[in-house]
């Protein structure tokens, strides 16, 4: 079984950043450089992207299908911060009952930990 290079300087950051490091290592097998890749592939998805361009065209259908997608990936990478608040908001974005005003509402705090997010998985991991 690989073994994991996690610091308890970098685990306090990540932590600190919303990631829950011990669920994200039980995932990967307790292999930290996997665990990175995916990190890192995360910064390059554009579903934040889609999700920001549907909410601004009012694009429910496309907004709960780049919720959905956020949802998922953050899930898989323990960022539970972000993916509670996605979850939320992919909840109100979930059918034709939807409530699209509050899952506009979310923006900002959905922005707000993404972009955290991504500055954690910066700062420890570089790139």
């Amino acid at each position: 079984m690989a073994q994991s290079t996690m610091t308890e300087e970098r685990k306090a950051i990540l932590e600190a950043g919303g990631f829950n490091v011990d669920e994200a290592m039980k995932r990967f097998m307790n292999n930290e450089k996997l665990w990175t890749k995916f990190l890192k592939k995360f910064k390059a998805d554009t579903s934040y992207e889609n999700l920001v361009k549907a909410m601004e065209e009012k694009d429910q259908k496309s907004a709960f299908e780049a919720a959905h997608t956020l949802k998922g990936i953050t899930g898989n990478l323990a960022m539970n911060r972000l993916h509670e608040l996605v979850g939320e908001q992919t909840d109100y974005l979930r059918d034709e009952s939807s409530d699209f005003e509050a899952a506009a509402a979310m923006m900002p705090k959905i922005t707000e930990e993404y972009e955290n997010s991504y500055k954690m998985i910066e700062e420890v991991y570089g790139e």
